[in-house]
Order: C-alpha cells, then structure tokens, then sequence
C-alpha cells in the first residue's frame, strides 16, 4: 500500500510541469466559458432542464477523445523519459505503477469535472440568469460520470502502451461516435453494454430535471439495474484484464 501511495504521489510530481495539467486546466475553462458564452448571446433564456442536459450531453459525447488522447499522451511520455524504464523498474510489481498511474488521471478527471461543474452553474446562474439551478444534482451527476469513466481509462490506456497517442486517438473518436448514437432512440435498449454510453444513459435515469431539486429513480428501474450490473462487471473485468496485460507487457510498443 504504500508503495502504492509513492508512486500515485510521484505521477503528479511529474506531471506539474506537463500539457497534463495544462489541459485539466483549459478543458474546464473552455467548455464551461464557451457555454456561458453561447447562452448569454442567446436571445432567449434557457431552462434549467435544457441548461442541464446541454452540459452534459456535451460531456458525455466529449468525454472518449479526452481521455484518449490524454492516455496516449501519459504513456508516451514514459517511452520519451527512458522507454517506459520508470514503468517497469521503478517498483517490484509493474501492477502497481500502473495502476497508480491510472488513479492519477482519475483523480485529476473528477478534479476537471468539478472545476467543470463550479464554472459552469455559477455562470448560468448568476451571469445568465437561469433559474431553478440546483447544484447538489450537477455534483450527483459529475459523481455519476467519474465513476463510469474507469472503464475508458484501463481500456485506453493499455492502447496508448501498445500503439501510441495516435491509434489510441482513433479510438478516441470511434468512442465518441458511439456515445453519441447511443444518445439517440437506437442506444435505448442497449446502453446497458456500452461504456461510452454509461455516463450520460446512467444520469438521465436516475437524476430528475434540475427545477424539481431531488434524485428520483426514473420509471425504467430494470434497465437501470441492468445497466448498473453490467457496468460493473465490465469494468471488473478490464481492470483485471488490463492488470494482467501489463504485467506480461513486453515494452515494445507498436508505433503509430
């Protein structure tokens, strides 16, 4: 354990000084300014349901290339620092670099997201004018989505090991394809076992429209249990998957 907390703490000493965190910084700042942007040129207010789903929806779709690029970048960086040397030496169990690595960006994700989240419901509330905001229910969904990103990180980080920033970018956007069909009526019955479609799919079902300042379980209660059964077990298992992929990992990635 601690060896594990060493070598979380160590991946952001590295990554102080990085397009890392720049990017935790700006993607924030962007999406949410852009936003409030876009609403105060509106001629019309919006509602708060239709502040609430834009938001998010904008994540959701946003989220797959993010991560991706932001998976490639890390695992690029190692092979640049000593070809990848600081992931396999470093500690007894490659296990444990990796994973402390992948709870670095996780941790750094659910800090964009909040940042995110402040920005934008202090803007449309105070700068709009929007009324009815709650911000319990932004924070209940930004939890909802730092939780069913885990899944995207394992899976794109081992391709950003095995092929670079550039193939694990293509991925990126297939995701981000997925997650928006998955948005339509065609990802009704099957978002349950896709992960790019968790996010989004999992908050429309269980948060209400923020004017009604509550969390409800939606009508469809099976889909949700279903989704939720799923969701963990896929998520399970590439973890498990990705931890054994690592430790066999022959450090020789495929260039792009």
């Amino acid at each position: 354990m601690l060896e594990f907390i060493r070598c979380f703490l160590a991946e952001f000493k590295k990554r102080k000084r990085s397009l890392f965190l720049v990017l935790h910084l700006i993607v924030p700042l962007s999406l949410s300014g852009a936003l409030i942007v876009y609403m105060l040129g509106r001629s019309d207010t919006l509602s708060a349901a239709a502040s609430y789903k834009i938001f998010f929806e904008l994540i959701g779709v946003g989220t797959p290339v993010i991560i991706a690029i932001i998976c490639g970048m890390v695992a690029d960086s190692e092979g640049d620092a000593g070809n990848f040397q600081n992931m396999i030496g470093r500690t007894r169990s490659k296990i444990v670099t990796f994973i402390s690595q992948i709870s670095m960006m996780l941790v750094s994700y659910w800090f964009a997201i909040l940042l995110t989240i402040t920005i934008y419901v202090f803007g449309i509330q105070y700068m709009v004018g929007i009324e009815g905001i709650d911000f319990t229910v932004f924070l209940w969904a930004g939890l909802i989505f730092s939780l069913t990103v885990v899944f995207q990180y394992f899976f794109y980080h081992m391709i950003a090991y095995k092929h670079g920033v550039g193939i694990t970018s293509i991925f990126g956007f297939a995701g981000l394809i997925i997650a928006a069909l998955a948005m339509t009526t065609i990802g009704d019955n099957i978002w349950p076992y896709l992960p790019w479609a968790w996010g989004d799919r999992f908050i429309e079902q269980l948060i209400v429209i923020p004017q009604l300042n509550g969390i409800v379980i939606s009508d469809q209660f099976n889909l949700v249990v279903r989704g939720s059964i799923t969701a963990f077990l896929l998520t399970t298992m590439i973890i498990l998957w990705s931890m054994v992929w690592f430790n066999r990992w022959s450090n020789r990635k495929t260039i792009d």
